[in-house]
């Protein structure tokens, strides 16, 4: 095992950073998912594999599952969280897991890691109600509490780093080009 700071293996991210400087070509990846139906609003979305440089960066076992349903309110029967629930909770877990790191690597020990947030959405837009109103997150807003016994301007670097590097954050905070098709089965 390598060096733990905080509970982070400071060794091997050390060691995937200097993979990446060696080889840029590894620091594309690909994330691959897949989503399947399971009646009423409930869907399976399957993670599976991360790519850079064609290959498979972990093994083919390495898979997880997230279920998300909606309310009754919206046709579902509540038993996940919503869609844009998991994305709030994308961003919460990044900036945790980013502040975490990020304090490993600066040598900075924690104590503990709080985040309370919140995201504003208008349901006008979502149901079609008023065209002027954005169908998705308005507003995002999280208070972050760090317990630490390092000086409070190491650890507010560790946050402050995040804030610029976090994929999650920098992906619902920027425009991002997404793309679709479209596949016809017929019974």
């Amino acid at each position: 095992m390598g060096e733990q700071i905080n509970d982070v293996n400071v060794a091997k991210f050390k060691e995937l950073d200097g993979m990446m400087r060696a080889n840029p070509a590894l620091s594309k990846a690909t994330f691959k998912l897949k989503s399947s139906w399971r009646r009423g609003t409930k869907t399976l979305v399957e993670i599976g594999t991360i790519q850079a440089a064609g290959q498979d960066l972990f093994p083919p076992t390495r898979k997880f599952w997230i279920m998300t349903d909606d309310p009754d309110v919206l046709g579902g029967v509540d038993s996940a969280p919503t869609p844009a629930e998991t994305l709030v909770a994308a961003l919460a877990g990044c900036v945790t897991s980013g502040i975490a790191s990020n304090a490993a690597m600066f040598d900075v020990p924690l104590d503990g890691i709080d985040i309370d947030m919140e995201a504003a959405l208008d349901f006008r837009g979502l149901l079609g109600h008023d065209k002027s109103v954005r169908t998705g997150f308005s507003d995002i807003r999280y208070t972050v509490t760090i317990k630490s016994p390092a000086p409070e301007d190491k650890v507010r670097r560790c946050k402050e780093t995040i804030d610029r590097k976090s994929p999650v954050r920098d992906t619902l905070a920027n425009p991002v080009r997404i793309t679709s098709e479209f596949v016809y089965k017929p019974r």
